[in-house]
């Protein structure tokens, strides 16, 4: 089996997991503990993938203090239990077992906390799988998903002529890997849609684990 990539960077919601029933209840708690105006289905959908702050400000169109006043009750709520309503994506293990077994490098760049991915991977015994996992650090203003996936590659360690697939289902996935130079494969059965991934040059758009794994080996 030829390995197209040296390293595959994974984005985490809607990508390795499905985090949407435990998000949106605790988004939706935390809206109404401030008094606000309930969000719509389509609304609460466009917070999968950006930092929370920044859908706060755009979705509730409060100011920088409300919305971090939002965050810190959405991640109250959040560590209380909604960490644990989740499913994994059909055949993501398997497909990272692969990945380990052919000497390919994986990490997860992602925007949610750090703290929250390594509680969910290590409660399904994923987290053997990876060897770099960079989320942001609650105790400051999310990073970028530039800055996250830049730390992420310097974490493995590789060759600077090595070659790394950055895998999402947002723009923000699309966006953050061409800005540091790699491709990234946007798959569809996240929370983005094709009309997104075209709008941004997606290098790959994949419907399964299956696909990707045909786009990382050929």
């Amino acid at each position: 089996m030829k390995n197209n990539f040296d390293a595959v960077i994974f984005d985490f919601d809607g990508t390795v997991a499905d985090t949407g029933k435990g998000v949106f209840r605790c988004i939706r708690e935390s809206v109404e503990f401030m008094g606000l105006p309930a969000l719509s289905e389509e609304s609460l959908r466009t917070f999968i993938g950006p930092p929370l702050h920044d859908s706060y400000i755009r979705e509730c169109g409060v100011d920088f203090e409300k919305a971090d006043m939002l965050v810190k009750q959405f991640r109250k709520n959040y560590s209380a239990g909604g960490v644990f309503e989740f499913d994994i994506y059909d055949g993501i293990e398997e497909l990272l077992s692969l990945l380990n077994k052919e000497g390919v490098k994986v990490g997860i760049g992602s925007s949610k906390p750090q703290d929250f991915v390594h509680i969910i991977l290590q409660k399904v015994d994923l987290e053997k799988y990876f060897d770099s996992i960079v989320g942001s650090d609650p105790k400051t203003v999310e990073s970028t998903k530039t800055e996250i996936i830049s730390k992420c590659i310097e974490c493995f360690n590789l060759p600077e002529n090595a070659k790394i697939l950055m895998i999402g289902d947002r723009k923000f996935d699309i966006d953050g890997a061409h800005s540091v130079g790699i491709p990234c494969a946007a798959v569809l059965y996240g929370y983005g849609s094709e009309a997104e991934f075209k709008k941004h040059n997606a290098d790959f758009i994949a419907e399964s684990t299956e696909e990707l794994k045909q786009i990382i080996f050929s």
